[in-house]
């Protein structure tokens, strides 16, 4: 009777002039409740109402399901429904057995909660023990009206909070890593004991229960450094709340509503911003300033290798079959004849340019990096030059035409330059076959006319001269005796004495 006048008074409602949204307020009620009654005629509520009757068929099912309910409180509607067949060969529509469990659920109070993780407080970290890393990324507005989608890598340290961020427009590669690390440490002014990281595939190839194989260029770094690396489960940000924060700080405080130029100026107004404000605002959890407890934190971090700035990993690229090298999910041509020649390179990304030489350090090529993914970058002139031998084809036919076919040829491959070779070749058989000068004349007609093909040349040959039959062999005359051959014959009894013998 509730839902009769639940559906009653929308229906005044609306006929008053009312809107959806102003009938929910004036009635208290979900919008989507209104939604369902807006447009349904009594008749249609009447089918309704006689469907949910059906639901107390559900009622001697009633103890069970709610057992089911207290035992299991992750349990759907779907299951209930699933469960009646499997026990009791019941079969009831998902949407009734999905009613009938939300009003139990209702009426005693049993939530559908899922087995929510319990969390603890960490107690702080020493000093200088623990750095976290995190990515992120965030489509930023260009200057000139166009997007650009920003890569940023953030680093905080674990006891002072003090943080580092490194920006650029295309996605980290395990080199881009490396050289963040160590712009990160040389900010600090030191190296912290260990390092946390997700199980990202520039940190690591792969982990099987502890046994972690780290990509080429971030274990040397490991080593270099000396570095201990902690790597977070699978699909467990959780473990290292305090970089995620960070990461989640740097898009909507700093990023959030900024333009993009390039990405020196990008970085540029992030080390201010980290000055200015994200270092030297009192942290929520410590109610501490990160920059002040850095400087005691400073003490603890173990001090910078020598020359570290100047030691950039080498990456090694196998040149492909066909000529190309893989960086960064994108193929990048070499000069031809590379894979042969030299079937490993070395590669340097910097400053947005990829520079590929040999392993010795002889420059080969270079590109601009693209920021796309699964395209080929490929120079002009690292493809297989394929008018060098029609230039010679085209350059012996105008001198086997006394040099003046040069305009008609040009124009030949011009107008048909998929087809040049082709038509040079019906030309040529042409010369071979009528002569220069009869094809000479063929072009001139055709050069007044614009008419630039081979084809039409040789039609107007055909057309224009007939060549000479072949002789027809010497017919012999039937009624000339001296053809003629006589054979010799023999009486019939020749044979038949032949036979007697027998």
């Amino acid at each position: 009777m509730k839902e009769y006048k639940v559906f009653s008074a929308i229906h005044q409602l609306k006929e008053k002039g009312f809107r959806r949204g102003s009938v929910a307020k004036q009635l208290g009620i979900n919008r989507r409740t209104v939604e369902r009654y807006w447009d349904m005629s009594v008749e249609e509520y009447e089918k309704q109402n006689i469907q949910i009757c059906r639901d107390k068929a559900l009622d001697k099912h009633h103890d069970q399901i709610v057992i089911w309910l207290i035992d299991f409180p992750t349990l759907s509607a779907a299951q209930v429904c699933d469960w009646l067949k499997e026990h009791y060969s019941e079969a009831f529509s998902e949407r009734t057995v999905s009613r009938y469990v939300k009003k139990l659920r209702e009426e005693y109070s049993l939530r559908k909660n899922p087995n929510k993780r319990e969390y603890e407080a960490v107690p702080e970290l020493p000093m200088g023990l623990q750095m976290q890393v995190d990515f992120g990324q965030k489509t930023m507005n260009n200057t000139d009206g166009g997007k650009t989608t920003v890569y940023a890598a953030g680093f905080v340290l674990a006891h002072s909070r003090r943080k580092y961020v490194e920006l650029q427009s295309r996605p980290y590669t395990s080199v881009d890593l490396v050289r963040a690390c160590r712009h990160c440490f040389r900010y600090m002014g030191g190296m912290p004991r260990e390092m946390v990281f997700d199980q990202d595939s520039i940190v690591c190839v792969s982990e099987n229960a502890g046994d972690i194989i780290y990509t080429y260029e971030f274990q040397k770094f490991r080593e270099e450094c000396k570095m201990d690396i902690y790597l977070c489960r699978g699909a467990d940000p959780e473990s290292k709340g305090k970089i995620e924060n960070v990461v989640k700080y740097v898009k909507g405080n700093f990023l959030e509503n900024r333009f993009y130029v390039d990405d020196d100026i990008l970085n540029s107004c992030c080390l201010d911003w980290l000055e200015r404000t994200a270092n030297t605002k009192i942290h929520g959890t410590t109610k501490r300033i990160p920059e002040e407890v850095f400087t005691l934190e400073r003490e603890y971090l173990r001090p910078l290798l020598q020359n570290t700035e100047e030691e950039k990993p080498v990456i090694y690229r196998t040149v492909r079959k066909d000529n190309t090298i893989l960086f960064d999910s994108n193929r990048y041509s070499v000069p031809l004849g590379t894979y042969s020649k030299q079937p490993e390179v070395s590669i340097e990304p910097r400053d947005g340019i990829l520079y590929i030489s040999t392993t010795f350090g002889e420059p080969i090529c270079e590109h601009r990096i693209s920021n796309s993914r699964g395209v080929l970058v490929q120079n002009k002139n690292h493809q297989r030059d394929r008018g060098a031998t029609l230039d010679i084809l085209q350059n012996e036919l105008n001198e086997t035409l006394k040099g003046r076919a040069e305009n008609f040829l040009g124009a030949i491959r011009t107008d048909k330059s998929r087809y040049a070779r082709d038509q040079f070749g019906i030309i040529r058989a042409l010369t071979a076959k009528y002569g220069n000068d009869a094809v000479l004349d063929a072009i001139s007609f055709c050069e007044t006319g614009r008419l630039y093909s081979a084809n039409t040349v040789k039609d107007y040959l055909e057309h224009k001269i007939k060549l000479p039959e072949p002789a027809c062999p010497t017919v012999i005359p039937i009624s000339n005796a001296k053809y003629h051959v006589t054979t010799q014959k023999r009486p019939i009894e020749a044979y038949v004495k032949a036979g007697e013998r027998r």
